[in-house]
């Protein structure tokens, strides 16, 4: 019996650690960038997510073959992480100016954003999608997508995005990541 409730008592005391969790779902963020070419000709390029995890990995000296670039439906914001959902960098966020409007039980919204990333002040751009999702009866999301386009540019670099994006399968967050 003490033993029962040692375990009982553990699995109560592990049970916030476990909602901490970060909620992750793979995403493909594909698309187009158009930057000014060596001979001054505005010259177009085909990238997707591999692209943002390249950097990523590189400037964090990781093996970007175990990196994944996710949306995080409760943070309102892509990033990229280990197989195991720890968490490596923020890339793309849209929580900050945002409309949604969603069906009255929550299932369906659509959604306009600004974007930006760590290294500007202002919005880079927008993006628009639909989001639909189903949650538990303790409100945990049990499926999920987001669909939509992006458009936006690094003034720094003169260069500017175009493309789409969507979900995929769910990542774990084994780590517990607040």
């Amino acid at each position: 019996m003490r033993a029962l409730l040692a375990v009982a008592a553990g699995v109560v005391l592990l049970q916030p650690l476990a909602s901490k969790a970060d909620v992750l779902y793979q995403m493909a963020w594909r698309g187009h960038y158009y930057a000014r070419g060596s001979n001054g000709d505005v010259v177009r390029f085909d990238f997707s997510e591999q692209d943002l995890i390249n950097v990523v990995a590189r400037n964090n000296n990781l093996n970007a073959a175990n990196l994944r670039f996710v949306y995080r439906p409760n943070k309102h914001d892509t990033a990229v992480v280990q197989l195991n959902g720890a968490f490596v960098a923020d890339v793309i966020q849209m929580e900050y100016t945002y409309t949604d409007i969603s069906s009255t039980d929550g299932t369906h919204t659509v959604r306009q954003a600004f974007l930006y990333d760590e290294s500007h002040s202002t919005s880079l751009g927008s993006a628009a999608g639909t989001e639909r999702l189903s949650r538990d009866n303790n409100g945990n999301i049990t499926s999920y997508s987001f669909t939509g386009s992006f458009q936006y540019s690094k003034p720094n670099i003169s260069t500017v995005y175009t493309g789409n994006f969507y979900t995929m399968g769910r990542i774990i967050d084994y780590t517990n990541r607040p």
